[in-house]
């Protein structure tokens, strides 16, 4: 499919022997060509590359592609290709420590020091909760260690989730749980190592085993940062001067903080696991996908947005950000539209692509 074209609907087969006939014009024909017409415009003027994907209950309206997988090559991207997904892989962290919830291994309300009753921190241990954790109530911090040019000899050293409860354990509550929301990494650190000793497995083996196999997700992993796979989209970052891969600057490998790789595709089959009932009991998503404390749910972002469309004024999900990565996946429950933007380019490139078609799209039939 050519990058600029609006993508033709599957033709649809009724027998093995029978014609295919056309499907009708895609919907929204108008408002897809004007948010092609803002995200190509960003493209040309070097500001945005990536993917942009729009489905509506279930059906896929729109996938394209827009700028190069790697600024300092000539290959455009592909809607195919795997993207870095910074914070945004949180949202695999919250539905693999929900999926223990519901086994009735742990509640929300679970202190850390319950499961993990070796915790360095007696303080953090007695009083943060799974609840906090998800929310970011708990005052867990994050990992500045983790990220920068001049971290590069310390993140090698930091390669388990483990290692990362050992740095951080000794560290106190930054305020009383609860009292506040301050966004951070660590928590999810934590609620990765959770899943660890719950589960018995490796921290990668789970999410592939229990979030990314039964969602077919077969795109979706970890990859080291090197990888030099075809269709991983690069990001760079600027160090000393010089235009660099933000490997420099970047884990190594993604971790229960984010940084996985995936598709636009593969992040439209992971809400429509989640809306099904696949991942978790819908009973448990709902609650997930609601606001728990600001912009929070449980572990998603959710919260209202903006006047502009009253009966669009919700939506869950997750965003990320970091050096040559930005992503942006929400979903609509009110309206039935799924909307992801993956870019190999800083912050804001992706969000004022999610925004414009949010204050562009239709209101409901």
């Amino acid at each position: 499919m050519a990058p600029g074209s609006l993508p033709a609907l599957l033709l649809l087969a009724l027998s093995s022997t029978a014609v295919a006939h056309a499907a009708p014009p895609a919907p929204y024909p108008a408002e897809l060509a004007r948010l092609d017409g803002y995200a190509r415009g960003l493209a040309d003027a070097g500001l945005f590359s990536g993917v942009v994907l729009i489905a509506r209950d279930g059906e896929l309206l729109s996938e394209r592609a827009y700028g190069l997988r790697d600024e300092n090559g000539d290959a455009p991207l592909a809607a195919g290709d795997r993207f870095n997904l910074a914070s945004a892989g949180k949202m695999f962290t919250s539905v693999a420590i929900l999926q223990q919830v519901a086994a009735g291994r742990l509640g929300l309300d679970t202190p850390v020091g319950e499961v993990l009753a070796d915790y360095p921190n007696a303080v953090f241990a007695r009083d943060v909760t799974v609840r906090h954790l998800l929310t970011h109530t708990g005052g867990a911090g994050d990992i500045d260690e983790l990220f920068g040019a001049g971290n590069a000899d310390r993140r090698a050293r930091l390669r388990t989730l483990a290692d990362m409860v050992a740095l951080h354990g000794e560290r106190p509550p930054a305020f009383p749980p609860g009292t506040r929301q301050a966004y951070g990494n660590y928590g999810y650190i934590v609620l990765g190592r959770m899943v660890e000793v719950l589960s018995g497995e490796d921290f990668e083996h789970y999410l592939r085993a229990h979030v990314f196999e039964p969602a077919g997700m077969a795109s979706t992993g970890f990859v080291d940062c090197t990888d030099p796979a075809p269709d991983i989209a690069a990001g760079y970052v600027d160090v000393d001067g010089k235009r660099v891969r933000n490997c420099a600057t970047l884990p190594a490998r993604g971790m229960a903080a984010g940084g996985q790789v995936s598709t636009a595709r593969d992040m439209l089959r992971f809400v429509q696991a989640l809306q099904s009932g696949q991942l978790l009991p819908k009973a448990l998503l709902e609650q997930a996908t609601a606001t728990q404390r600001e912009f929070m749910g449980l572990g998603f972002f959710a919260t209202d947005y903006g006047p502009d469309h009253p009966a669009r004024d919700f939506r869950w999900g997750h965003g990320g950000s970091a050096d040559g990565i930005c992503t942006d996946v929400r979903t609509y429950p009110r309206t039935g539209e799924t909307l992801v933007v993956l870019s190999n380019r800083d912050a804001p490139a992706c969000y004022g692509v999610a925004r414009f078609l949010h204050a562009n799209w239709p209101g409901p039939d």
